[in-house]
């Protein structure tokens, strides 16, 4: 598995924006970090685009203002023009991310 460390979250909005299959946030807390991240790739290979933040996003969805570019957060879907709400999906135990790249990502 590769990674790609994305600089905003501003950047992984505009990814998962433009991805006819991925419509989710991953959520994984780690060593007091948080990683969002969506895993996307090819047929030989597995990529992890991913931001880190010191502190949690909150809300359930985080919303993209498309004429504004103003990025937010919120407990429900957002029904207004222009918005775009994309839930994030909190990961309690997972095994998709190894030990060996969770430290590797904690360095960063």
């Amino acid at each position: 598995m590769r990674y790609v460390q994305l600089k905003t979250v501003r950047d992984l909005l505009m990814l998962v924006a433009s991805a006819p299959n991925v419509n989710v946030i991953q959520h994984l807390e780690y060593n007091n970090s948080h990683l969002y991240f969506i895993v996307g790739g090819t047929l030989n290979e597995i990529f992890l685009y991913f931001v880190k933040e010191q502190k949690p996003l909150g809300g359930n969805f985080i919303t993209y203002n498309s004429y504004s570019s103003q990025i937010g957060s919120s407990e429900k879907v957002v029904h207004e023009p222009n918005v775009s709400s994309f839930p994030v999906v909190e990961i309690k135990s997972q095994d998709l991310l190894p030990e060996e790249l969770l430290g590797r990502l904690n360095d960063l």
